[in-house]
């Protein structure tokens, strides 16, 4: 089971305030940067606009964006204002409504056949999958997605809520020309569990995106520092790791899930939180977390900086 664990309000929101401080006086960019598990659905468009989106990115050193929707053609536009450095991913979640009951709908599949032909998106994702609710690992619509990520050799965004990796092991062992990117490392399981998975799959990366302490990131203790077995943990898979903030800020609220969401209004806070633990990591290993390891992954240079 995994440990509840609280931490100080008043140092997050003191660290938080510092950081705001500091860079309205420091105009030094932050370490580029490729985050690749960013959000802009219809309820952010009610907060920002595209070209809003992409100036945040560019102002925080973004290099390369990953990025989904609800429904899918948002990220769609994003990806066309910046074709050079933003990614799209097709969300089966092509409908406003259908987050629930989108393995239903057999016209998932065309849909995003459509997408990934007409080379608008390069990847599908992100895909909740939930242990005792589904879509179950045979599904239908589920299996023709996998079968379009493979045709096209693009990645698949899966985010899988269970209680242990053999939950994935029979989809990545059973297609291991499946490009699998592991959403929130699992949501979040332990180490030793992420070593038994990647082991015995080599198609699975781990994407640690998390919004803070609390959404996905327990792997730093409450003074924000890494856990001596997770920083032990990544250095051993620097090569398999990427990084993202993951800006929706209404997930964990069942009942405002429908509101505008204002999850870009906290972009660099989010950012801040990945460049903090990142810092505590040799050198090296930083670069592949921040940037190439997701340059690589999805063959994109992404946006040049001054």
């Amino acid at each position: 089971m995994r440990r509840l664990r609280l931490f100080p309000v008043t140092v997050i929101l003191v660290s938080f305030g510092l950081l705001t401080a500091c860079a309205s006086h420091d105009k030094t960019l932050p370490p580029a940067f490729a985050d690749i598990h960013l959000h802009y659905n219809w309820d952010h468009s009610e907060y920002i606009s595209t070209q809003e989106v992409l100036e945040k990115l560019q102002q925080n050193n973004v290099v390369l964006g990953v990025v989904s929707s609800v429904p899918s053609d948002y990220a769609g536009r994003l990806a066309a204002a910046a074709p050079e450095w933003i990614v799209a991913l097709f969300s089966p979640y092509y409908q406003t409504g259908n987050r629930h009951n989108w393995f239903f709908d057999e016209g998932v599949v065309t849909a995003a056949r459509q997408a990934l032909a007409n080379g608008n998106y390069a990847g599908l994702g992100e895909i909740h999958l939930v242990a005792g609710l589904g879509p179950r690992r045979d599904n239908p619509v589920f299996l023709g997605l996998v079968a379009l990520a493979m045709e096209y050799q693009v990645p698949m965004l899966l985010h899988t809520d269970a209680s242990s990796y053999r939950y994935l092991l029979p989809i990545c062992k059973q297609y291991p020309q499946l490009k699998i990117l592991w959403a929130h490392a699992g949501g979040i399981l332990p180490p030793s569990q992420l070593t038994a998975l990647l082991a015995e799959c080599d198609n699975v990366w781990l994407d640690l995106a998390a919004r803070d302490p609390w959404h996905y990131g327990e792997f730093v203790d409450e003074q924000g520092m890494l856990e001596m077995e997770w920083k032990q943990f990544i250095i051993n898979n620097q090569d398999r790791i990427m990084v993202g903030t993951d800006p929706v800020w209404n997930a964990h609220q069942m009942y405002r899930w429908y509101e505008a969401d204002q999850g870009w209004n906290h972009y660099e806070q989010l950012l801040q939180y990945h460049h903090n633990w990142i810092s505590q990591l040799p050198a090296p290993v930083q670069n592949k977390l921040r940037l190439t390891n997701a340059q690589r992954y999805f063959g994109r240079r992404g946006r040049e900086t001054e």
